[in-house]
């Protein structure tokens, strides 16, 4: 039986993104053709669940191994097409004994492998896999305990009990005939489990890693992983780009205004013909970003800015300086540059010097004096750890007073603000938030956080 939320598990393992409204359109598909039309239901689903040409192209491949054909229902496809093609009358009546003995399958499971019923032998595989939750398979570290659950509701049990009675009735061809078959199914058994895991598990392993990288310190990343990390970082961005049009959407559509729609009657004797509706005005940040690219923050912040330029329909203007013993703008090399060489560039033109936070706020300062408003945030990365200079809280103290937030995050533990050279409490004192910031999770939280605050 074909369950269509167990295909759309496998399309979702391999990277196909499908909704919950897609799913329906799918099971709408599935009613109206059925699965006598294999072909005519694979086009139809293709349309529904597969948007680009890539994920058509996984898509015909998932669906070629969901629902590929076991030789036996081949076979009745071919005695159904035989009976339609017959001209006569009596070939017929012989094809449909030969298909309705087909049907007549043994249930027994030594009685399959012996007789070699492949068509028996398929149904009673396909509700084995069925009973001991085969869809839910994760890892391939799981092979042998679903071969062995698989087998076990088909009836090993059994199987086994006529092997031993065989021997003690001194049946020799039987004990002989009904090992044979034993061994086939260990074998059959364990090639479509790992069948069925390779198609369930595509990229289970690289999800795993994405997972794990979302989670470690961005210090920690090695630069092996800065392919994933990018992959990453792209996949995060769009989540939620879309997840905040979607939002600004629903802000467009408002709710009723009463109050006006009464004052718009009034025109009309007081019949309500034109509706007006509230609008919530979204505006979108207005955004400074500042980070330290000094040796122990450098890391962190070239996540930052790849993962914030990754939100250009959503973040727009976004003004990116950088420094150590001086600020510097990189919004233009940033913006008409591939991301990753930018920051390569940018690493290796400003990221040779010791941090100077109170310079860097004056150059800051000097750079942004006359577009800062109440529009503006601020969003200052570093360490604040000043090497035992004046750590320039007056001038961040004048910038806050004009911004509209300020918003600090430090890539170090809690536990180690304050300690040694950091300025943490005085230059947090200024800041409408603070927070750490070690991971990719962190950085989409704090993003994420950003973006809802911007109505």
């Amino acid at each position: 039986m074909f369950m269509l939320g167990d295909f759309i598990r496998v399309l979702r393992a391999s990277e196909i993104r499908v909704s919950t409204s897609e799913t329906l359109d799918a099971a709408s598909v599935l009613d109206t053709i059925g699965l006598g039309e294999r072909q005519t239901l694979k086009i139809a689903l293709g349309q529904v669940l597969a948007k680009t040409d890539s994920e058509k192209e996984i898509f015909d491949d998932c669906f070629e191994r969901y629902f590929a054909l076991p030789e036996a229902d081949r076979s009745q496809e071919n005695i159904e097409e035989n009976i339609e093609e017959s001209a006569s009358s009596e070939a017929a009546d012989t094809a449909l004994e030969r298909a309705d003995g087909a049907d007549e399958a043994p249930t027994d499971l030594a009685d399959i492998l012996t007789s070699q019923n492949e068509s028996a032998f398929s149904r009673l595989l396909a509700q084995a896999s069925a009973e001991v939750g085969m869809s839910e398979v994760r890892l391939f570290t799981q092979q042998g305990l679903f071969t062995r659950r698989i087998m076990e509701a088909m009836g090993l049990a059994d199987l086994e009990a006529q092997i031993s009675a065989a021997r003690r009735d001194g049946q020799g061809e039987r004990q002989e005939a009904l090992e044979n078959a034993r061994a086939q199914l260990v074998e059959r058994v364990r090639d479509y489990v790992e069948r069925q895991i390779s198609m369930r598990t595509a990229n289970a392993g690289r999800l795993v890693r994405e997972e794990a990288l979302s989670r470690i310190k961005l210090s920690n990343v090695d630069r092996s992983d800065l392919h994933i990390m990018r992959r990453l970082i792209v996949k995060l961005a769009k989540r939620l780009a879309s997840l905040h049009a979607r939002r600004r959407k629903r802000a467009r559509r408002g709710q009723l205004d009463a109050r006006r729609t009464i004052r718009q009657g009034l025109r009309h004797d007081g019949v309500m013909m034109d509706l007006v509706w509230r609008r919530e005005h979204i505006q979108r940040p207005k955004l400074v970003i500042m980070c330290d690219i000094s040796g122990s923050v450098a890391a962190v912040s070239r996540f930052l800015l790849m993962f914030l330029y990754s939100l250009g329909d959503v973040m727009p203007r976004t003004r990116s300086f950088v420094f150590t013993s001086q600020c510097h703008e990189v919004s233009e090399l940033l913006t008409n540059n591939d991301i990753e060489e930018a920051m390569t560039q940018i690493l290796r033109d400003y990221g040779q010097a010791s941090s100077d936070y109170r310079v860097a706020f004056t150059d800051l300062n000097a750079a942004i004096q006359d577009t800062v408003d109440h529009k503006t945030t601020l969003l200052v990365l570093g360490d604040a750890r000043s090497n035992y200079g004046d750590p320039g809280h007056l001038i961040l103290k004048e910038l806050s007073n004009r911004c509209r937030r300020v918003i600090w995050l430090n890539p170090e533990s809690r536990s180690l603000w304050n300690t040694g050279d950091s300025e943490m409490t005085r230059l947090g004192a200024y800041c409408h938030s603070v927070q750490t910031c070690q991971s990719m999770r962190d950085l989409e939280r704090v993003i994420d956080q950003l973006l809802r605050t911007s109505i």
